[in-house]
């Protein structure tokens, strides 16, 4: 008979209440299962098993308050469970039954062709990769349900990360047995997502013959097990180690892993432990911690007050976008020094010849916009300034210098900022230019946007001229080195010759990483496209 106690709640946290029990009096366990539920003032605490066997006796009841070393229950070795298992009494007929079962189970290994049968089979289909750097999303709509039949690559549901929504296809057809998912939920690469049966397999390198193996022979002496035997629950070990390279870790080490953002296989195990524990991730957290302050990252945050106190409040979660963009903002905010330089640009020419020009375009299926002419004029401008087309390796303490010119635009949409890329703007016209954008700013709207339409910009613009904001003082896009932001153009009095004209002056601002980009670099750089936008010729030779 073995009695279990309450482990370490954690560091400082002596006492818990029991807020659920998982297991009953007569279920078999397994090391490691969870048998209890604890809430500290800090955390929900899973409790574990620290042996295997059969339940019986329970120490301790929802609502109890205990501590460290508090005994919760007791458990019987499994093979003392075998011995005080009683034989099942059954009649002549089940008797009869399993003689003929035992009869017909001596037949040799065979191997039958796998198109003599194709028997229908459970699979669990699982969320697959949602495209490079892209870890998790959330479930924004399903489209099946449990009964539904599916076709190979039909829709099962959409998930949006924090680029794109992405259409999730089925891997076979079949009918749905389960949804495993639920919208809102918020899901990774291999997250099970249907239960399916099939005359398919998802399984990757299954053989071509299925092997028909004989059912062992049951001896006549030995009790039959009855089904749905009362008390009677299958346990299945967790964290175990095997030859697969899994590993093994504390439930509340998990739980921990997840609250903080650990990814815990990277977590290293204490010296002579044979799983990871609460400490061995606190430790790994602060070894973090310390070598992103050390570059240059706060890990420092503090708590909110409890606003509620002062007035009515509501609360709106965060879409996936807005998630990512807050991230990249931080990490841009916090590594990133950043300075910028302004310059108005008389566009009164410029204006007159889009004006002269647009229609032509429109009927080409682009749009001859402020945007598009920009994406030109910077094209060549950074082509005359590389160093403004640059990232920095700070490890390496090398500038990484980009030999192709792929120019980001930022777009608003209904779920956040959103930045397409116009690649190889450099070797495109001003109408190619156009119809990119009018294409890539439909598919922002229709959420039709691929993730490799948003990856490696080298340069980006943000124009709130349409809004009628005055100034503008972008953060950079990291890992790139410099944006120009864009605000609304005005009709200013000019003095021209001798008298005060009327010009149409656009606000321009560069922002620029100073550790790569010194003022006068930005100044000349800044110069050069007022340059390009006041003069029609110049950027068309």
């Amino acid at each position: 008979m073995t009695e279990l106690k309450l482990p370490s709640l954690g560091e400082g946290i002596e006492k818990g209440t029991i807020i659920s029990i998982s297991v009953k009096v007569g279920d078999t366990i397994a090391t490691e299962q969870t048998l209890m539920e604890v809430e500290t003032d800090k955390v929900v605490v899973e409790v574990p098993a620290d042996a295997a066997g059969t339940v019986t006796e329970i120490l301790v009841n929802t609502g109890d308050e205990i501590a460290e070393g508090t005994p919760i229950l007791k458990l019987s070795s499994d093979e003392t469970a075998e011995k005080e298992q009683k034989p099942v009494a059954i009649s002549a007929e089940e008797e009869a039954a399993v003689r003929t079962l035992i009869k017909d189970s001596k037949v040799e290994n065979k191997t039958l062709p796998k198109v003599a049968q194709k028997p229908l089979v459970s699979n669990t289909l699982k969320l697959p990769s949602l495209g490079e750097g892209i870890e998790k999303g959330m479930v924004i709509s399903i489209q099946v349900k449990s009964g539904d039949t599916v076709v190979a690559e039909q829709t099962l549901m959409e998930v949006e990360t924090d680029k794109v929504v992405v259409e999730v296809p089925s891997d076979v057809s079949g009918t749905i047995e389960e949804v495993l998912v639920a919208i809102g939920e918020e899901i990774g690469e291999g997250t099970p997502i249907i239960k399916l049966k099939s005359a398919e397999s998802t399984q990757q390198g299954e053989d071509e013959k299925l092997e028909v193996v004989p059912p062992k022979a049951i001896r006549t002496e030995d009790p039959i097990p009855v089904k749905n035997q009362a008390n009677t629950t299958e346990a299945t070990p967790t964290n175990s180690t095997n030859k697969k390279g899994k590993f093994r870790a504390s439930p509340l080490a998990r739980k921990m892993a997840r609250e903080i953002g650990i990814d815990i296989t990277m977590v290293t195990l204490s010296n002579g432990r044979s799983r990871i524990s609460v400490n061995d991730v606190k430790e790994y957290s602060k070894a973090l911690n310390t070598n992103r302050t050390k570059n240059g990252t706060p890990s420092v945050e503090f708590d909110l007050p409890d606003f509620s106190k002062w007035g009515s409040i509501h609360k709106e979660h965060m879409s996936s976008i807005a998630q990512a963009t807050s991230k990249n903002m931080t990490i841009t905010w916090s590594q990133v020094p950043h300075a910028w330089l302004q310059e108005k640009v008389d566009i009164t020419d410029l204006e007159a010849k889009r004006q002269e020009h647009k229609h032509q375009i429109k009927a080409k299926g682009g749009a001859l916009t402020i945007t598009s002419i920009l994406v030109k004029v910077l094209a060549k401008a950074l082509e005359e300034f590389p160093v403004f087309n640059t990232s920095l390796d700070t490890d390496a303490n090398e500038i990484i210098y980009k030999d192709y010119i792929h120019i980001g635009v930022a777009v608003d949409s209904d779920r956040g900022l959103m930045v397409p890329i116009i690649r190889d703007a450099d070797q495109k016209g001003i109408l190619e230019i156009s119809q990119d954008l009018v294409s890539l700013s439909q598919s922002v709207k229709e959420k039709k946007i691929k993730p490799e339409e948003l990856q490696g910009g080298t340069f980006t613009i943000s124009n709130l001229g349409g809004i009628g904001t005055s100034a503008i003082f972008p953060l950079v896009n990291h890992p790139q080195t410099a944006i120009l932001g864009v605000a609304a153009s005005q009709t200013e009095a000019v003095w021209r010759d001798g008298n005060f004209e009327p010009r149409l002056r656009m606000p321009l601002t560069i922002g620029f990483d100073h550790r790569i980009i010194n003022g006068a670099d930005a100044a000349r750089f800044l110069k050069y496209v007022k340059t390009l936008l006041e003069d029609w010729f110049l950027w068309n030779l």
